[in-house]
């Protein structure tokens, strides 16, 4: 008979310091919760875009039990399934857009509000082409054309070989520029640019002109 009270006895201890560690583990669980600082380090994703592009952007660290709050201007947002720390965008209207974003924790406390300014939103593109050649045939030894909108390079143009062609992506209605760069044996570099239409619009070389060589509204056909 005292052997089996002893069991007993054990038992209800077991028992007991169980539902204490359990108790003080939902403490500390309650208790870090209350700790949480919520703060984005960083916003990630594109600051150029064309439009109908769908752009991913995501907040960095994300945090399971926050929620992000998202404000977009110059396009829609598409939320995915189940996340609020990344989100796709839908680009409409020509011009500039905005991103930003903050984090409210479990415990209720917000984050400062981080933001990607400045977004900007090129028309859709059409196709540029350029011919080039290099009379050495070794390539244009570190010369190359530059295209540019609104002081940005959506493309680089050059060769390695005597010959090559390059497809430059142009937005519409962009203000865009081409520039030769100079390299070490211009003598032997020769190229012509078409625009989207067919139309030639440059041809130079040997020796291009440096510097602008191009600028105008680019209208897609």
């Amino acid at each position: 008979m005292k052997k089996s009270n002893i069991i007993i006895t054990l038992k209800t201890v077991f028992l007991a310091s169980a539902i204490l560690f359990i108790s003080c583990e939902d403490d500390d669980i309650e208790s870090d919760a209350g700790k949480v600082i919520p703060n984005i380090t960083s916003l990630e994703g594109a600051t150029v875009a064309y439009q109908g592009d769908v752009l991913t952007y995501n907040v960095y660290p994300p945090r399971g039990g926050s929620e992000y709050t998202w404000t977009v201007t110059g396009g829609t947002i598409q939320m995915l399934e189940g996340r609020t720390d990344k989100i796709n965008v839908l680009y409409e209207t020509i011009g500039t857009g905005s991103i930003s974003v903050f984090e409210t924790a479990a415990n209720g406390l917000t984050s400062d509000t981080v933001e990607i300014p400045e977004i900007t939103i090129f028309g859709t593109p059409c196709e540029w082409t350029v011919n080039m050649n290099d009379s050495y045939g070794d390539g244009w030894n570190g010369a190359s054309l530059s295209f540019s909108v609104s002081g940005i390079v959506i493309g680089e143009a050059s060769i390695d070989s005597d010959t090559g062609t390059a497809i430059i992506q142009v937005p519409n209605e962009g203000d865009l520029e081409i520039t030769f760069n100079s390299g070490d044996y211009d003598e032997e570099v020769t190229f012509e640019i078409f625009d989207a239409s067919g139309t030639s619009i440059l041809a130079d070389g040997p020796t291009p002109a440096t510097g602008v060589v191009y600028s105008g509204v680019n209208i897609c056909p």
